[in-house]
């Protein structure tokens, strides 16, 4: 019989819901009564199958032994922690930490088609928890999608360990048997499950296959269990995923080898192996064959060319979702990188990778280049219109963008207002005169720049709290801005003064947006709700309700429909005026971070933390088309005001510039030291703004000609 919503189990576990059950037990969301904030649990119910009282001997001694392997385990910061486990009426009892998040099969959708270095990363932070697992002598055995959960601030978790359900599947127990650390029974996954592991015999390297399918699904959008396999029982999957690195596709094919023998030996060689190809490919060059824009770190040049960054991929870097739900002050982002660290790079490993591939055509090709490489500079030396790379002064804001003959984004200035600062900025807004800049920031104000003398910024205290998002009313008169105590205020442009303070919402404040006609404002939080209150009196009109956390709005051009984005992934249009929703997008999925509607109300676009910018038709609400190419969670999205480009900002430091009419990608912008939170077009064109936690604000000219 199941648990019932409000029983008491260990004398103060308080049940409050059932989350699942399979053959080996149920498992419950409960509360610890005992403690003052009352923490929620998960409690896994282990029942024996066969009830005799030898049997449960064993199983009592199973489980005493394999609860103190989970205490171990629980130990890794990517483990849920084991908090207690008792028996009750011959039934065995685990209390463990509550992960809040959704497991990974919530991301990884048949067709849905992954970019090969979020893949790799996926793989290496899996792989690190599971050389953890494997140095305490513990095959996990059940490594697939629904046991890996990614919590709400991206960290992903890994759950459900074989040991488990050989406590409860304890009528393949042998009554005579020994207990002994190598006692197993045939646990898995089809697809997931080694051969092996499918007869009994699992290995540390049947971990190591599981990893790999997971990682195959996601570059093919294919489960496992549909893919074929060869004469040698190999998996076929590289046509599906004909994109793919070839070294990439040589690492998980050697993951998933049908003779665990030819596998990794170890987790960590697996990981190690990841790390070097990814080391191998810079994050600005990706995609070589498009325009690059990388700031030399040290100096105010700029580099247009496409040469390889030394800027190497950091598959730690912070993403939006971990730094809004930090509660203490950010952590001071120091990103740099010396020409000292760039330059000790061990050169053995580039000798091999060079006498691997090297052929003797190369040589050639490469004389020919250097030549017209050199032919190319004396050219451009002698012309006199050439200019060296510098950054602009602040009065070159105000010149007419200069003529190019394809599509440049250029590089023009970092905006701070103070360069000893270690702030992080969540938001830019540009007025609808193009003369104003407003910076959202985690030291509780606002910046105000104005175009025409960027030497200082006017500031704007009154937020108690960290300041996530800001926006100017259509007449350019009022700033509306949102902190993370919940604060929601309407600010006087001119004289800096707060007009309102909109109370109300519970939990912090993701977005808050004027409406077209500049009479309502929409504030959107974690509370998930999303209120509508009166500019002039700043009052609540009326609230839509969400299940979870709501990231951001936009209003339709004509200001009758509004389109949510949340946490859960759902997006919806909503009827302004009836607070009714008149159609779901998308029910849930990977959560969207960034949504908004272009100047005519056509499309719809959505940022997404699986990497992708998703678009859809902006009347009817169908699918489009997905953009990738970004390899971290994109924040955020916008559109020019002629509807001509998207801009995108991503946790992979970068910009995306998309022409949206060909939904081909123009340019990446690479300049920023951490994640951009936030980007904004200037009404007129002219320019474009992005924020990041690396706490600059960028200035980029938009070339006229596009």
């Amino acid at each position: 019989m199941s648990l019932t919503t409000g029983q008491i189990i260990g004398g103060h576990y308080q049940v409050i819901e059932r989350l699942g059950g399979g053959g080996f037990g149920e498992t419950y969301l409960s509360q610890d009564l005992h403690l003052p904030d009352r923490p929620r649990r998960v409690i896994k119910r282990l029942s024996p199958r066969i009830q005799e009282a030898s049997v449960l001997q064993i199983s009592r001694r199973l489980f005493e032994t394999e609860a103190q392997v989970l205490y171990r385990l629980g130990t890794h910061p990517q483990i849920p922690q084991l908090f207690a486990h008792f028996e009750e009426l011959a039934e065995f009892y685990l209390v463990q930490e509550y992960i809040d998040g959704k497991d990974l099969g919530h991301e990884l959708l048949r067709g849905k088609i992954w970019e090969q270095f979020t893949v790799a990363n996926l793989l290496q932070s899996l792989l690190s928890v599971l050389d953890f697992v494997h140095q305490n002598n513990v095959i996990h055995r059940d490594i697939k999608p629904e046991n890996i959960i990614r919590r709400r601030d991206g960290q992903l978790f890994l759950i459900d360990f074989g040991v488990v359900k050989e406590i409860a599947t304890s009528s393949t127990i042998v009554i005579d048997q020994p207990i002994s650390s190598n006692y197993t029974v045939g646990i898995g996954t089809p697809g997931y499950m080694p051969s092996e592991q499918a007869h009994g015999e699992p290995k540390f390297a049947s971990d190591i296959y599981a990893i790999g399918m997971i990682g195959i699904q996601a570059l093919t959008g294919i489960i496992p269990s549909h893919l074929g396999k060869d004469d040698n029982l190999e998996i076929l999957w590289r046509q599906h995923a004909p994109k793919v690195y070839p070294e990439f596709a040589d690492i998980l094919s050697n993951m998933v080898k049908f003779d665990f023998r030819q596998r990794y030996a170890t987790a960590i060689a697996a990981y190690t192996a990841i790390r070097e190809f990814c080391d191998r490919y810079p994050i600005s060059n990706v995609n070589h064959s498009l325009p690059t824009i990388q700031i030399s770190n040290g100096t105010n040049s700029v580099n247009l060319t496409n040469q390889q960054s030394t800027h190497l991929r950091n598959p730690q870097e912070r993403s939006l979702t971990s730094i809004l739900n930090e509660i203490p002050n950010p952590v001071p982002v120091t990103a740099k990188m010396s020409d000292a660290n760039t330059n000790s790079q061990a050169p053995e490993s580039n000798h091999s990778a060079f006498k691997q591939y090297f052929q003797p055509w190369h040589l050639g090709l490469g004389v020919v280049t250097i030549a017209a490489i050199a032919l190319t500079s004396i050219f451009l030396s002698a012309s006199p219109n050439s200019n060296s790379n510098r950054q602009e002064s602040p009065s070159d804001l105000n010149l007419t963008s200069p003529q190019s003959s394809g599509f440049n984004i250029s590089f023009v200035k970092d905006l701070i207002s103070k360069p000893e600062s270690n702030d992080i900025i969540y938001g830019v807004a540009i007025n609808p005169n193009s003369k104003l800049l407003a910076v959202a920031n985690s030291n509780r104000s606002i910046e105000l720049w104005n175009f025409e003398d960027t030497t200082s910024a006017r500031i704007l205290k009154g937020h108690k709290g960290r300041v996530y998002d800001i926006y100017f009313s259509p007449d350019g008169t009022k700033l509306v801005s949102g902190s993370d105590n919940g604060e929601v205020f309407i600010w006087d442009v001119a004289s800096g003064k707060i007009i309102h303070n909109l109370i109300g919402q519970q939990e912090r404040i993701y977005t808050s947006i004027f409406s077209p006609d500049g009479q309502t404002v929409v504030s959107c939080s974690g509370d998930r709700t999303i209120r509508l209150w009166d500019v002039k009196t700043g009052k609540p009109i009326r609230t839509f309700q969400e299940k979870s956390f709501v990231y951001d709005a936009s209003f339709s051009p004509d200001g009758k429909t509004l389109v949510s984005a949340a946490q859960n992934g759902a997006i919806r249009l909503w009827n302004v005026e009836t607070g009714k929703p008149i159609k779901t997008i998308v029910e849930k999925g990977t959560p969207v971070r960034s949504i908004v509607y272009t100047s005519d109300g056509s499309l719809i676009a959505a940022a997404i933390e699986d990497s992708t910018v998703r678009l859809w038709d902006g009347r009817t609400g169908q699918f489009v088309e997905v953009l990738t190419g970004h390899t971290n969670q994109v924040h955020t999205v916008t559109f020019s005001e002629d509807n001509s480009l998207l801009a995108s900002g991503s946790a992979d430091k970068t910009i995306r510039v998309w022409d949206v009419k060909t939904k081909r990608l123009l340019q990446v912008l690479s300049a920023h030291e951490n994640g951009v939170a936030s980007v904004d077009f200037s009404k007129d064109g002219r320019f474009l703004i992005s924020g990041s936690f690396d706490g600059k604000v960028k200035v980029w000219r938009v070339p006229e000609n596009r």
